[in-house]
């Protein structure tokens, strides 16, 4: 995997991101002014339950992927047609077993939760929403796991794009067009079952190898990444889950408004990692530990400007942009500053595992990382419904903000000391400088207090006049403090050109 491929990868997930933002955005504004606060937390509920259903892939993803490194570049046909035959059977079964986990859910899903939604309305979303996630179990995920391990994240990238616009081009319609919320879903999903099916006709068209339906291949570790995927799955989605059970749906839209714009500025953010893992991973098969330690040190030095900086925007902009985005809606107070601060900060503390987690899966250290990915969730789930009772949103997201930073830590910590084999204060030093920025910005905020704008327009304005001056600040402090590392950029970037 070459660096153009990367750049490639990197590109089309930035693109993709983008147009998941928009959607993310324009979608749940239609739903709220059209159905309501409720049946916008509704459908935010029943999509983060449904993802619960992805526990049974057990991890198997990038476990999948760190066997199918080596034999990918050694061009090893039979080896990987195992594989991916082995691949294939589990996650078919998968997708059998959700059909009983929907059943489940169908049952019990509409007595837990408190609005008065009749029990037609509840379990036909329910089986509407789960349409496209059993087809991308059924149908696509083998391909899709052996495109991300031969660095071809940007097929799906561009396959995803196509179906977001689709999807958000007919909802748009149909919503305008006063259907029932169920006609809006029902006609969506089909559009999702489209992108499995265009990922294996690219396979089967570019490559030479086919799914082994006999295969007897063993996967190995298997149990380890059920750990870490259960970990992620719980951590993601407990949240909403605590704020169903034991608030009101109304709270799960507005954590789900927040949610958009946070987990939108992460996917921009983790882009920035799209395919990296299987950089590293054949790196780690091919070139020397000095080699591999200078590009993580770049890789690490950008993935923390970048973090910083759009992170910090999100502290001044946040608060303006959802006032804008819900002027008009009267039926639930959006406007919620404190759950936003502590809900950004908790981001960030997510995302700053993600170099490092990427190098562990890479490296295919699953079991030795195991338990310290049990805390987060355990932790966030008991600290979320202590404090839920008292403090609503507050509480859920101080929950989520405690467990994310141990968790995030534990990986920065193993990943230094075991796969970089460097001094951990050189690994901690530009997390923390990243940090202290953030904290720096933050008091500035409070000091100047919210910027009221009456609209868009305004927003985007203050928006650019808010990263411009964050940008500069924190290049120059970056540069000033790495300076190292930024002429070895540099030196990098003129010597390609220069040999273009």
């Amino acid at each position: 995997m070459n660096r153009k491929s990367v750049l490639k990868n990197i590109l089309s997930s930035l693109f993709l991101q983008i147009v998941v933002l928009l959607y993310g955005f324009i979608i749940p504004s239609l739903i709220i002014r059209n159905y309501g606060s409720e049946t916008n937390g509704l459908i935010s509920s029943i999509t983060q339950f449904l993802a619960y259903i992805s526990l049974l892939e057990l991890g198997i993803g990038p476990i999948i992927k760190n066997l199918l490194y080596a034999p990918i570049i050694k061009k090893k046909k039979s080896t990987i047609e195992e594989i991916l035959g082995a691949a294939d059977k589990f996650f078919k079964r998968i997708a059998y077993i959700f059909i009983g986990y929907l059943v489940l859910l169908c049952i019990f899903y509409p007595f837990a939760i408190q609005e008065k939604f009749s029990i037609f309305y509840t379990v036909s979303l329910i089986i509407i929403i789960f349409i496209s996630r059993f087809f991308e179990y059924f149908t696509g995920m083998t391909y899709k796991v052996f495109l991300q391990a031969d660095g071809k994240n940007y097929v799906i990238d561009y396959i995803s794009i196509f179906s977001y616009l689709l999807n958000l081009l007919l909802s748009f319609i149909l919503i305008k067009l006063e259907f029932i919320i169920q006609i809006v879903k029902l006609v969506t999903a089909f559009v999702y079952v489209l992108k499995p099916l265009c990922l294996k006709i690219y396979f089967n068209h570019k490559y030479n190898y086919r799914i082994n339906k006999n295969s007897n291949y063993k996967l190995k570790n298997q149990w380890d990444g059920l750990t870490h995927h259960i970990a992620a799955t719980v951590q993601s989605n407990v949240d909403t889950v605590v704020l169903t059970l034991f608030s009101s749906l109304k709270n799960v839209s507005i954590y789900a408004i927040y949610s958009l714009i946070t987990s939108g500025i992460r996917s921009i953010i983790i882009s920035f990692t799209n395919g990296i893992d299987a950089f590293f991973g054949k790196m780690m098969v091919t070139k020397t530990e000095e080699e591999i330690n200078q590009k993580f040190t770049i890789y690490t030095f950008v993935f923390y400007t970048v973090t910083t900086i759009l992170l910090s925007c999100c502290l001044f902009l946040s608060i303006p942009f959802v006032s804008v985005y819900t002027s008009g809606i009267n039926d639930a107070n959006y406007i919620q500053p404190a759950f936003a601060y502590i809900l950004i900060f908790a981001e960030f503390n997510f995302v700053i595992r993600y170099p490092y987690s990427n190098l562990v899966y890479a490296k295919g250290h699953f079991k030795e990382t195991r338990n310290f990915s049990i805390i987060e969730p355990v932790l966030n789930i008991i600290i979320s419904v202590i404090l839920v009772y008292k403090f609503g949103l507050v509480g859920v997201a101080i929950g989520t903000l405690i467990s994310m930073t141990i968790r995030s830590f534990g990986f920065i910590i193993y990943g230094t000391k075991h796969i970089l084999k460097v001094p951990l204060k050189k690994s901690l030093s530009l997390v923390l400088l990243s940090l202290g920025e953030m904290c720096i910005y933050f008091i500035v905020h409070l000091l100047i207090g919210n910027i009221i704008v009456k609209n868009y327009f305004e927003w985007v304005i203050l928006a650019i006049l808010v990263f411009i001056a964050i940008t500069i600040v924190t290049l120059l402090i970056n540069s000033i403090l790495y300076r190292k590392t930024v002429r070895i950029i540099f030196k990098r970037y003129f010597r390609r050109k220069h040999e273009k």
